[in-house]
């Protein structure tokens, strides 16, 4: 099936940092990286709005986006190497870069309809993945590039840097990092003062990751014997759509305040944070729309738990690796979708991070398990977070106007990213038909309307 998205190729290039400027260098993999070792790829698009020609942005734009892209892998070369199995190892695993490794830059012209792909209305997936570069492996010598770039101009609309990532190069928290400092550095050259130096505060060493018990081992152990942990990488299906909702700050605050009026009336205490709310709001939303799941009576959501801060020393912000595990929630469907399915939900999800923290990597060896099991019952899950910045990464033509994750469309989860329009907002992105879409607006909005009625 092609995608419906006509296209022109304008260039391929490969962008590497400055020659000699990185030695060979091997970077083992720890057990939070093997984790996705098999995983598909996080697609991001940022959107942008650039009303001008494509000779235009070829000539004034693209020459200081491939320079600042190479200063800025100066410091993150490991995007520009290939995951490898260690040499004279078999279950070894490393990202191994050479002088000269580079990432695939790809430049096209679409005389498509911008609107069909921006905006927070439902877009055809199809279209959207059109967008995305392919990160394919090399099948010469079985080595695995990590990063790949595409940049989609629209001529007198805008343009859209596509990124497809391999997720145990790092987790979400890196990748931002990385893009933001990729448009700090073209920032500043286009403003045309001194450059900005290379950050020196990313934090490469893995080795900083403990490993009680050889967890590495038993991961990896597990995902050899499976074979459900496939980088899926298949055509998108043409009847599937991504459409975005804002929860701006009144909303959240509304729903913290049904929350806590409720678990006063019956004397509990619950963690009342925008995650847990926000989490809770949508999969209930979720489960109504997705009706199939009624025939099922128990409901599953999974998440990602960031451990950097319950390390001892804590691993600092600025690691350049993952250092996420699974969190994970069962709960009766009957419950969550019942008149009071949404403090149903807000429990059984602070709870989840309430034992998470506690536990911390305790459990970390029947993590493959875990995974495997709740993912062969179609959880509700999440990729991305209200953490990370991605409303920042401006290249100098101005702040992204949309970002998009579409790689949800593997695991039909609910992409999450702060509000590009107000502090303490949230945006987020659903992969739904287009009746399940219908479905799930109307228990947006009507909920939102009841909840509000209920408080005043």
């Amino acid at each position: 099936m092609a995608l419906s998205l006509p296209l022109k190729m304008i260039e391929t290039s490969h962008v590497s940092p400055p020659a000699g400027s990185v030695p060979e260098t091997s970077i083992p993999l720890t057990f939070f990286d093997v984790l996705w070792l098999h995983f598909s790829p996080v697609e991001r698009l940022f959107f942008y709005s650039f009303q001008h020609s494509t000779s235009h942005f070829t000539s004034s734009c693209l020459p200081t986006l491939k320079s600042s892209l190479s200063l800025a892998l100066q410091t993150f070369f490991p995007l520009a190497g290939n995951i490898r199995l260690t040499p004279e190892t078999t279950n070894k695993y490393e990202i191994h870069y050479v002088d000269g490794d580079s990432v695939v830059f790809t430049v096209v012209e679409s005389d498509d309809r911008y609107d069909e792909v921006f905006g927070d209305h439902p877009r055809e997936i199809s279209k959207l993945k059109a967008l995305v570069p392919r990160l394919s492996k090399n099948e010469s010598n079985g080595q695995q590039p990590v990063f790949t770039i595409q940049v989609t101009v629209f001529p007198s609309h805008g343009f859209v840097i596509g990124t497809s990532l391999h997720h145990s190069t790092c987790d979400g928290s890196g990748s931002v990092n990385f893009m933001c400092t990729w448009a700090a550095i073209c920032r500043t050259s286009n403003s045309k003062v001194i450059p900005a130096p290379i950050p020196a505060w990313v934090e490469l060493d893995r080795s900083i990751i403990p490993d009680p018990d050889s967890i590495y081992t038993t991961m990896l152990n597990d995902l050899s014997s499976s074979t459900n942990f496939n980088m899926d990488t298949s055509q998108p299906d043409l009847e599937m759509f991504i459409a975005s909702y804002k929860l701006n700050r009144e909303h959240i605050q509304l729903l913290r305040q049904v929350l806590l009026h409720e678990a006063e009336k019956r004397n509990v205490t619950v963690r009342c944070s925008t995650v847990v709310v926000t989490y809770a709001f949508v999969w209930v939303g979720y489960l109504k729309a997705k009706s199939t799941v009624y025939e099922t009576e128990d409901a599953y959501c999974i998440f990602a738990i960031d451990h950097r801060q319950w390390f001892q020393p804590p691993i600092p912000e600025s690691y350049f690796g993952n250092c996420i595990g699974p969190g994970s929630v069962q709960a009766k469907v009957k419950d969550l979708v019942g008149p009071n399915g949404f403090f149903e939900a807000c429990q059984a999800i602070g709870k989840a991070f309430d034992e998470a923290k506690r536990i911390g990597i305790q459990n970390a060896k029947d993590w493959v398990e875990i995974s495997l099991e709740i993912g062969s019952k179609k959880p509700f899950g999440s990729s991305g977070s209200i953490r990370f910045k991605v409303y920042d990464v401006d290249f100098g033509w101005g702040k992204p106007s949309k970002v998009d994750i579409a790689s949800i469309s593997y695991s039909g989860a609910m992409a999450v990213a702060p509000s590009r329009e107000e502090e303490g907002g949230v945006e987020i992105g659903l992969y739904f038909t287009q009746r399940e879409t219908d479905m799930f607006t109307n228990y947006f909005e009507e909920s939102l309307q009841y909840m509000s009625t209920c408080i005043k």
